[in-house]
């Protein structure tokens, strides 16, 4: 018994802040140990300790306890220690090794995307010609497209007419409406594409990575060669891609 009591008082304690979490107005001791099945001693004993470290207080007037604001504290520590390219980096290296091929990983700034990591195999004949901090507008590739993909109509149209329309290749979308049919396809798919529209002779794949709040706070993709990035092999890769966009996602908080 001895073995299991520190857990087992962990336990009780987390089960007594999520019942005043839940509670607007605090609960009297009374109702704690109803709810939670213990003993008024144990609970009074419990949130004795809780209240010594900041976590509840007690109403004198009332008598019933509440939640104090120091969880939020932490949980502020939490998310503010939570950085995208410090999640990112094992999974992107696991992705690029399976894959054979190179992972990017972008943030948005702006109506603009900018690759703040990069991943190549270790042997390849073809370097991207990308880099950390090159910046990109969203309409020409997939990263850009599949974060887009997430926006309202009403914000892809402000961020269109906010961007410099060129065409970088032959195959770059320059009009609203074709962007538009590729973002609906998209949607359906859950994965975005660029077929040699930011970069001739490269195919690329990518999803969006998700936050704790569930706002999107990067994209990632596998880049290759038209020879090498066939319709078979993106039918291969992306279920790859999907779950290394999952890894993240959860390790930023997220769902």
């Amino acid at each position: 018994m001895e073995e299991h009591g520190p857990v087992q008082s962990i336990d009780r304690a987390f089960e007594i802040l999520e019942r005043l979490c839940g509670s607007r107005d605090g609960l009297s001791i009374h109702v704690l140990s109803e709810a939670t099945g213990l003993h008024k001693s144990t609970v009074h004993r419990l949130l004795a300790a809780l209240a010594a470290r900041g976590y509840v207080r007690k109403d004198e007037e009332s008598g019933r306890y509440r939640m104090t604001t120091r969880i939020c504290e932490l949980s502020e520590q939490v998310v503010e220690s939570l950085d995208v390219l410090k999640a990112a980096h094992g999974p992107m290296e696991a992705l690029s090794q399976t894959t054979g091929e190179t992972v990017h990983l972008v943030v948005r700034e702006g109506d603009e995307i900018v690759y703040v990591h990069k991943v190549e195999p270790d042997v390849s004949t073809m370097r991207m010609f990308s880099r950390i901090g090159m910046r990109r507008p969203m309409y020409c590739t997939a990263m850009g497209k599949a974060i887009l993909a997430e926006l309202s109509d009403e914000e892809v149209d402000r961020i269109w007419n906010a961007s410099d329309i060129q065409a970088y290749t032959e195959h770059t979308i320059t009009s609203l409406d074709r962007l538009k049919s590729a973002l609906e396809l998209i949607r359906r798919r859950g994965s975005a594409f660029d077929n040699q529209e930011n970069e001739l002779g490269v195919r690329c794949i990518a999803a969006t990575i998700h936050d704790y709040t569930g706002g999107i706070c990067g994209a990632l993709s596998i880049s290759a060669p038209m020879l090498r990035m066939s319709d078979i092999k993106i039918a291969q890769f992306t279920p790859q891609l999907m779950a290394a966009c999952e890894k993240i996602t959860r390790r930023m908080g997220g769902i």
